[in-house]
C-alpha cells in the first residue's frame, strides 16, 4: 500500500493545530518554530508532488489518489476521496508558499496567545488543502466549513477595535453562503440518479434541469466567498480588523476558495448551464471589477483600499473562468496564483506600516521614501505586481484574461479600462504616501529579516513570468481533458 501523501499534508497541520490551540501563550517559541517546520515540510512535499505532475504531464486527471473510502453506512457515494490535478495543484502549491510567508510575518506582528494563534494557522492550512484536494463534494463541504472556524477566531481574537462586529459579519455571510451551497450538493445526490457525490463520477452525468438548480445555489455560495458584487460587503470590514498576516490568508487563499469552486463545480461539473449562461457570470465579473476599482479610489485607509482592489481582481478571475476558451480559463487560474502573492505582500506591508508608522491613513503617511526606504521599495514592487507591470507574472495572467474575454465579444474590450484605473489609484497612493514631503524622523523601517521574508513574495512572481508553463501546463491539461474550451 502506498503512503497516503495527500492525507498526510492535510491532517499533519490539522492534528498539530488542535494540539497547539489549547496551549494559549505557553511554549510559544517552540510552537512557532514547529509551525514553521511543518509548513516547510508541507511545501517540500507539495513541490515534489507538483514537480512530478509537471514532468509526467498528469494535470489532466487526478493523481496521487486516495480512496474512495466509504465511511457512511447505507449511503453510497459518500466517500473520503482526495487527489490533485491541474486545477487543484497550483492552489495547493500557493497555499504551501503563503503559509510559510505568513508565519514568518507573524513573528514580528502577533504577540498575544501565540501558541493558539499558530495552532489556528495550521488548522486553517490543513483545511484549505482539504478543500482543494477533495474529489467528493461532501468532503469538499466539510473542509470548506472547517476553514471558517480559524478565520472567525483570527478576526475575533487578534483583530482591531471592531473585531467582534467584523468576525460575526464574516461568519454569518460566509456560513449562509455555505448552507445554500449545501442545498445544491444535496440536490446533486438525490436527483442526479447516480447517488454519488464523487466529482469524477458526476461529470457529464448531471441533467440540464438539475445543473440549472445547482448552479443557482453555487453562484450564491461561491459568490459570497469570492466575493463578487453584491455579496462583498463583509470583506472590507474583515480585512481592516484582521491582523496583517491574517489579511494575507484572507486575500491570498480564502477568496481563492470561491474562485476554485466556480471552476471546479460550475465550470467542470455544471458545464452545459455554465456555457449557456456564461454571459451572466462574465457580466457579474465586469461589474465586480469596476465596482472594486472605483471604490478603491475613495478609500483613505491603505488596508481598506487594498481590500477593494482584491474584489476587483477577483472579478478578473470570474470573467476569465467563463470565457469559454483556454486563454481566459488558464489566465483565470494564473491570476489566482499571481494575485495571491502580490496582494499577500501588500497586506503584510500594511501591518508593518501600521506597526512602525502608527497609522494606515494614506494622507498621514508622508515621505516614507525618507523615513522607511525599505518599506517604500517593497510597497512599490508590490503595487507594480498588483498593477500588472510586465516584470511580474500578474501582467501575463491579466493579459490572458483580457484576450480571452475579447475573443468572446469585442465589447468586452471595456475591461481594458480596469488596469488603467488600478494603475491610477496605486500611483496616487504612492505619490501621497511615499514621494510626498515630511519632517518626521521617528518612523522605524523594516529589519533585515523582515525585508528578506517580504521579498520572497516576489520571487515566484518573477519565476512564473519567466517560466509561465509551471502554472499553465497543468491547467491547460485540465482544460483539454474536460473539453472546457469548447
Amino acid at each position: 500500500m502506498e503512503f497516503p501523501i495527500i492525507s498526510f499534508i492535510i491532517f499533519l497541520p490539522i492534528l498539530f493545530g488542535f494540539l497547539f490551540i489549547g496551549l494559549g501563550n505557553k511554549y510559544s517559541t517552540i510552537v512557532k518554530y514547529i509551525s514553521l517546520l511543518i509548513s516547510v515540510v508541507i511545501f517540500l512535499i507539495t513541490f515534489l508532488l507538483y514537480f512530478n505532475m509537471l514532468t509526467e504531464k498528469l494535470g489532466g486527471s487526478y493523481s496521487f489518489i486516495e480512496g474512495p473510502i466509504h465511511f457512511i453506512p447505507n449511503l453510497a457515494g459518500i466517500d473520503y476521496y482526495v487527489g490533485i490535478d491541474g486545477l487543484s495543484g497550483p492552489m495547493i502549491l500557493l497555499t504551501s508558499i503563503i503559509s510559510i510567508l505568513a508565519i514568518l510575518g507573524s513573528w514580528d506582528l502577533v504577540h498575544k496567545s501565540q501558541s493558539t494563534y499558530y495552532g489556528l494557522i495550521l488548522l486553517f492550512v490543513g483545511s484549505l488543502i482539504g478543500v482543494f484536494a477533495s474529489i467528493n463534494l461532501l468532503m469538499f463541504f466539510i473542509f470548506w466549513e472547517l476553514v471558517l472556524i480559524p478565520m472567525f477566531l483570527f478576526i475575533g481574537i487578534w483583530g482591531g477595535p471592531n473585531k467582534k462586529y467584523a468576525a460575526m459579519k464574516f461568519l454569518i455571510y460566509t456560513h449562509v453562503g455555505g448552507m445554500i451551497m449545501l442545498i445544491g450538493i444535496i440536490g446533486l445526490y438525490l436527483f442526479s440518479g447516480l447517488h454519488t457525490l464523487n466529482i469524477n463520477e458526476l461529470v457529464n452525468n448531471v441533467p440540464i434541469w438539475l445543473q440549472l438548480y445547482v448552479s443557482i445555489t453555487m453562484i450564491i455560495g461561491f459568490g459570497f466567498k469570492l466575493p463578487m458584487f453584491p455579496f462583498h460587503t463583509w470583506l472590507p470590514d474583515a480585512h481592516v480588523e484582521a491582523p496583517a498576516p491574517i489579511s494575507v490568508f484572507l486575500a491570498a487563499l480564502l477568496l481563492k476558495m470561491g474562485a476554485y469552486g466556480f471552476l471546479r463545480i460550475n465550470l467542470q461539473l455544471l458545464y452545459d448551464v455554465s456555457l449557456e449562461y456564461a454571459w451572466v457570470y462574465m457580466s457579474i465579473g465586469i461589474i465586480t471589477m469596476f465596482y472594486g476599482a472605483i471604490v478603491a479610489l475613495k478609500q483613505s485607509d491603505l488596508k481598506r483600499m487594498i481590500a477593494m482592489t482584491s474584489i476587483s481582481h477577483m472579478g478578473f478571475v470570474l470573467l476569465g473562468a467563463f470565457s469559454g476558451n483556454s486563454f481566459g480559463i488558464s489566465g483565470a487560474v494564473f491570476q489566482m496564483f499571481s494575485h495571491g502573492l502580490a496582494v499577500g505582500l501588500l497586506f503584510m506591508l500594511t501591518g508593518y506600516i501600521h506597526e512602525n508608522a502608527g497609522t494606515r491613513i494614506i494622507s498621514n503617511l508622508k515621505g516614507l521614501k525618507i523615513t522607511m526606504p525599505r518599506t517604500s521599495v517593497l510597497f512599490i514592487f508590490g503595487a507594480l505586481a498588483a498593477m500588472g507591470a510586465p516584470i511580474f507574472s500578474n501582467f501575463l495572467s491579466e493579459f490572458m484574461v483580457i484576450v480571452g474575454a475579447i475573443s468572446v465579444d469585442i465589447r468586452y474590450a471595456l475591461v481594458m479600462l480596469i488596469p488603467i484605473i488600478i494603475v491610477g489609484y496605486f500611483l496616487w497612493t504612492i505619490k501621497r504616501s511615499i514621494f510626498s514631503e515630511t519632517t518626521e524622523t521617528n518612523k522605524r523601517d523594516l529589519t533585515t529579516f523582515s525585508t528578506i521574508h517580504l521579498f520572497l513574495y516576489l520571487v515566484p512572481l518573477i519565476i512564473t513570468l519567466i517560466a509561465p508553463w509551471i502554472i499553465l501546463d497543468p491547467v491547460l491539461s485540465f482544460i483539454e481533458t474536460y473539453n472546457l474550451a469548447g
